[in-house]
């Protein structure tokens, strides 16, 4: 073989060299790329899970806070709605007691008039 032949070899020898270099090169860069966006993927996550965590708390804690002025409300109105009914009770009695009265009234007025009556008659309707 000439020099020639051994100085394209030789050259070809450091191309294929260079380019298995450059692929090693290549190769660990993907694999620290990798190992990089696994990271970031895992600290991503992290900070999905702890928003989500967050909110679910934010939200547990306004809907508490609905139930505890939705409590508040209804024992406001059962305490307005028992005041209602006792004084409407008392309007009631109030109402049976006048209607008693009336009965009393009415029987009253009743033998009133038939005692009148019963005077006319003594009398000859003269009264």
């Amino acid at each position: 073989m000439n020099w020639g032949t051994w100085i394209a070899l030789g050259g070809l020898l450091v191309t294929v060299l260079a380019n298995i270099v450059a692929i090693v090169i290549f190769l660990t860069r993907q694999s620290d790329n990798l190992k990089f966006l696994e990271k970031t993927f895992e600290a991503s996550k992290a900070n999905v899970i702890d928003s989500v965590n967050n909110y679910k708390e934010s939200i547990t804690k306004e809907f508490e806070k609905f139930k505890e002025e939705i409590k508040e409300k209804i024992k406001e109105n059962q305490e307005h709605t028992k005041e209602h009914i006792k004084r409407l009770e008392e309007k009631q009695d109030k109402h049976n007691s006048l209607i008693e009265r009336m009965v009393r009234v009415e029987d009253s007025a009743k033998s009133a008039h038939k005692r009148l009556d019963d005077l006319r008659k003594e009398n000859n309707g003269n009264i």
